[in-house]
């Protein structure tokens, strides 16, 4: 009689352990499922977010029924997705087989990688890890000022799956008296801020627009800064 009375409680338990609890609700639709508010009084306090972190989450969907989700804090994390190069000198044009005379730069994440993970920069084309929206920033800046006559029709260019997105031409300010130029003042930089969509594994590349300059090294030794950072999904 014992055994038959130890038979039909672990039966029991075993029932009520995997039994669906509703509170407020006469068909749970989960292992608890409340109709209702949750109050919580007493958390941990976090003062920083890794990736061991998660965040829970309620599906509003007709699917998810109100179901709480986890999603992991790499979704919400935008350091993954920084990134930043720069390099002074020292550096070359690479043919883009584009037309037009537009070549990438040779910098490369292996070398000139400041912030962020080389691999997703190799002769200057950056390969988005993440969809979203994207903040770009591109500059050149010379040592000392550069006549813009010797930089007239040059372009620094942003293209986004080899298909030019933005583009900024070299330039200076021209002082002049009643329509009589009288001087222009050198150029000490160029630069492209932009903001773009992209979705994983799209690529922007950073070119610039030589065609028909003499002196390439009046670009080539100078410094060369870049970033990109995703501002949201």
């Amino acid at each position: 009689m014992k055994k038959q009375f130890y038979f039909f409680g672990l039966i029991l338990l075993a029932t009520i352990t995997r039994a669906q609890v509703g509170i407020n609700t006469d068909n749970p639709k989960s292992t608890l499922d409340i109709n209702g508010d949750l109050t919580i009084r007493t958390v941990a306090n976090v003062e920083t977010i890794n990736p061991d972190h998660s965040f829970l989450i309620r599906d509003n969907s007709v699917a998810g029924d109100g179901a709480i989700k986890e999603v992991s804090s790499n979704y919400l994390s935008q350091r993954n997705t920084a990134y930043y190069a720069t390099r002074t000198g020292n550096w070359s044009l690479l043919n883009l087989n584009l037309g037009g005379g537009w070549q990438k730069l040779s910098l490369t994440g292996t070398s000139d990688t400041k912030l962020g993970n080389p691999a997703i920069f190799n002769n200057g084309v950056y390969t988005a890890t993440k969809p979203g929206i994207y903040m770009v920033n591109y500059e050149i800046q010379f040592e000392s000022g550069v006549n813009v006559e010797l930089l007239g029709g040059k372009k620094l260019g942003l293209l986004k799956n080899n298909s030019l997105w933005e583009e900024k031409s070299f330039d200076g300010v021209r002082l002049a008296i009643l329509f009589l130029e009288i001087a222009s003042i050198p150029v000490t930089s160029s630069s492209i801020q932009s903001i773009v969509e992209l979705n994983t594994g799209d690529s922007l590349t950073f070119a610039l627009n030589s065609n028909g300059l003499l002196d390439l090294g009046l670009l080539t030794n100078a410094k060369v800064n870049l970033y990109v950072y995703r501002i949201s999904h």
